[in-house]
């Protein structure tokens, strides 16, 4: 049969049938269309991210109809077994398969059928099964349901009124839609598939092979005779091709453990990027974006409070190259999710071996601890030698007597970290303890703040707190080294947070550009507009590379070269932050100061973490003397101190 008498003999069955609905009476399928919580959305946003940045998430239809031979289908089917798979991988917490055209060669090795390109239904699961090799300790079962009228369907696959058609989502489990698609004129160009993403609204959102960073989403419409249909959803241009559909794949995953929280080690960036959106959206929702504990309690189970922290206690023993991403991606929210990753000061507390210790930072892992550290005074800040919190050795532990200020965090915490003058006795040498919050002796005192108001701002007054031997972290006098070696850290992870804060005003203040009309057309035309975003742009890039450098520094233990680009970063890295917010804030004019937008709320938490951790001053002076030499930091402060000490001279 020619391919003209072939499609209008198609056609003409299509004609029958509709005649026949109307003359007869038609069994309705049983078509549920249910709307759940799922994982699939955001693992598919952190792919199509991955795809736009450089490409290496998926595959693309255009990319390999080459390989298809002459007078075959296309390659849809082998690109969307891809999509699939990196699904799977994003739902296991594991990162995208690094090269999934050589995944795509190795299929074909094995199944050279699919170079004809028109995929059976069992050839598509054995496709799907190949894959399985790529996801550790679990398995894939595939199962299919097909139209009555389908010509792939066999055996008891078939929907109907015993067997309803569901279209689902759910965290291990991804549907791909087969449908057979007809031209206005009648031509059948074969089947396509799709993979749902998201059911919203009863509309199902897929990703499509053919272009699958795009957006794509459609509606069921029954048919007679068990027939479904996907159409255009009534707010898009209406199409003149027919989408019948005549397969549905469902693909289950089967693990041997519990899932991401049993390889913590292995949790993908894309995966935590995702997951860091996907709470956001529902805390900001509910009014409680910036809450920090809630933020903990929502993520335990997907290992972002134990993200930087040991295996050995239940984390995910991120390095710090990583987890400076994950900074950057939660500062893109909002800033004050710098305080939602990782273990953050709990981290002091690995200089402790003892067992009532590690038990805490456990806690930290379960998001049932947060911490607070105490080293401010009101007359001691940059010279924090100065602390005149005092420690006093006693049976069995320490009295601790003082008073901080200007400390953040102490309303929400379980727990503080106090600085004190050491019990030994040796001038300007520090010790550190760790207290839980409800402490004898203890009261927190709170005041205001101009931002960076996720979390309390306030002082800590100590009397006659009692501290046992247990409970100090490192040795006598450690607190100097202890200090240094986490606020190294703890600066180059803020400023990560900080950048990412500003490049998302800048992503904000580019679509500002191309939709904010002034005397009928966009402003982005005035090109003393589009220059602060390319300038400060490239500048946070440089700054991040810079960040990127010092936190392999870190990794490698080379904590004395990581320091001074750690000063220098979190000096004018927050600076270049903070200059890119206000451009962005300036092109927003009148609404960049009103509550409709968050550059205002940018900028304020930016302005607040110049000067908390290290103020750029401070850090600037640091710098230089890191660079060339201590003698400028005597001759700054050092000096001084000494004159002072000294009696006047008395002229004779």
């Amino acid at each position: 049969m020619s391919r003209c008498m072939l499609i209008t003999a198609l056609t003409l069955s299509v004609l029958v049938g509709e005649l026949s609905s109307l003359c007869a009476q038609t069994s309705k399928p049983a078509i549920e269309v249910v709307e759940q919580s799922t994982t699939i959305d955001s693992v598919v946003d952190a792919l199509q991210a991955s795809q736009l940045k450089n490409g290496s998430a998926f595959i693309e239809q255009d990319e390999i109809n080459c390989f298809i031979r002459e007078g075959g289908g296309g390659p849809c089917a082998s690109c969307a077994g891809i999509i699939v798979l990196q699904i799977c991988r994003g739902i296991l917490g594991l990162s995208p398969v690094e090269n999934p055209h050589r995944a795509f060669v190795e299929s074909v090795r094995d199944q050279n059928e699919l170079l004809n390109g028109r995929v059976t239904n069992n050839q598509f699961v054995k496709l799907i099964a190949s894959y399985q090799k790529y996801l550790p300790d679990t398995t894939i079962q595939t199962q299919i349901l097909s139209a009555p009228n389908s010509p792939h369907a066999a055996g008891n696959d078939i929907w109907g009124d015993d067997r309803p058609l569901t279209i689902k989502t759910d965290p291990a489990t991804i549907q791909v839609l087969s449908f057979t698609w007809t031209t206005g004129d009648g031509d059948v160009l074969g089947r396509h598939f799709v993979i749902v993403r998201a059911i919203v609204d009863g509309q199902i959102h897929v990703v499509d092979p053919a272009a699958p960073t795009k957006k794509r989403r459609f509606v069921l419409e029954k048919g007679s005779h068990d027939r479904v249909f996907l159409r255009m959803p009534p707010d898009l241009p209406q199409r003149d091709e027919t989408f019948e559909l005549n397969t549905v794949f469902t693909v289950r995953l089967n693990q041997s453990s519990s899932g991401p929280s049993q390889e913590k080690g292995r949790i993908s960036l894309e995966y935590i990027e995702a997951k860091i959106d996907q709470t956001a959206d529902k805390l900001r929702a509910i009014g409680k974006l910036r809450s920090p504990r809630d933020w903990r309690r929502e993520t335990a189970s997907l290992g972002l409070p134990g993200l930087d922290l040991p295996l050995d206690i239940g984390g995910s023993g991120w390095n710090a190259e990583k987890t400076l991403d994950v900074f950057r991606h939660a500062g893109r929210q909002d800033l004050n999710l710098r305080d939602v990753v990782g273990g953050a000061h709990s981290r002091i507390l690995l200089k402790s071996r003892n067992a009532e210790v590690r038990d805490v930072l456990k806690k930290v892992v379960s998001g049932d601890a947060y911490f607070a550290i105490a080293i401010t005074e009101p007359d001691a800040g940059t010279d924090f030698t100065a602390i005149q919190t005092t420690s006093t050795k006693v049976d069995g532990g320490y009295r601790l007597n003082g008073h901080k200020r200007f400390n953040a965090r102490l309303e929400q915490a379980t727990h503080v970290i106090v600085f004190a003058k050491s019990a030994s006795g040796n001038d300007g040498r520090l010790s550190v303890f760790l207290l839980p919050i409800e402490t004898e002796g203890l009261t927190v005192e709170s005041f205001g703040a101009h931002g960076l108001n996720g979390n309390s701002y306030g002082g800590l007054i100590l009397k006659n707190v009692l501290v046992p031997d247990s409970h100090r972290i490192g040795e006598e006098d450690d607190g100097y080294k202890i200090f240094n070696e986490h606020f190294v850290y703890w600066r180059l992870m803020q400023t990560a947070a900080a950048i990412g804060t500003a490049e998302k005003a800048l992503d904000m203040m580019a679509e500002r550009l191309k939709t904010r009309e002034v005397y009928g057309k966009p402003i982005g035309r005035f090109t003393h507009l589009q220059q602060p975003l390319g300038q400060h742009s490239t500048e946070l890039k440089m700054a991040y590379s810079l960040a990127k450098e010092a936190a392999r520094l870190l990794d490698q233990g080379r904590y004395k070269e990581a320091e001074k680009l750690v000063c220098g970063l979190k000096a004018e890295g927050v600076e270049i932050a903070i200059n890119a917010v206000d451009a962005a804030a300036r092109a927003f004019g009148g609404e960049g100061y009103s509550d409709r937008v968050d550059i205002g709320d940018r900028l304020r938490d930016l302005n607040g973490l110049r000067i908390a951790d290290g103020t750029t001053d401070a850090m600037r002076s640091a710098v230089v003397m890191h660079t060339f030499g201590k003698e400028f930091w005597d001759m700054a402060f050092k000096d001084d101190r000494k004159a002072e000490a000294r009696p006047a001279k008395v002229d004779e």
